[in-house]
């Protein structure tokens, strides 16, 4: 007897689309400022001018390579 797809089990297809209704991706220019500040919120001036944004943005908070 063939094994049926699982993705095509009605409750993991419910589950699916239920993840995608709540659960949405953070444009990457402000995942930094959503997941790794301690700030609730910043002015428009604050945000333009953020260091740790703005080195984010040059790649110079980026994890070393792994060898």
């Amino acid at each position: 007897m063939a094994k049926k797809d699982e993705s095509s089990h009605p409750l993991r297809r419910f589950w699916r689309w239920f993840q995608r209704q709540i659960v949405q991706s953070v444009p990457e220019d402000i995942a930094l400022c959503e997941f790794d500040c301690r700030k609730q919120q910043c002015t428009m001036g604050e945000w333009e001018s953020c260091d740790r944004r703005i080195r984010k943005a040059a790649g110079e908070l980026m994890p070393a390579p792994k060898r």
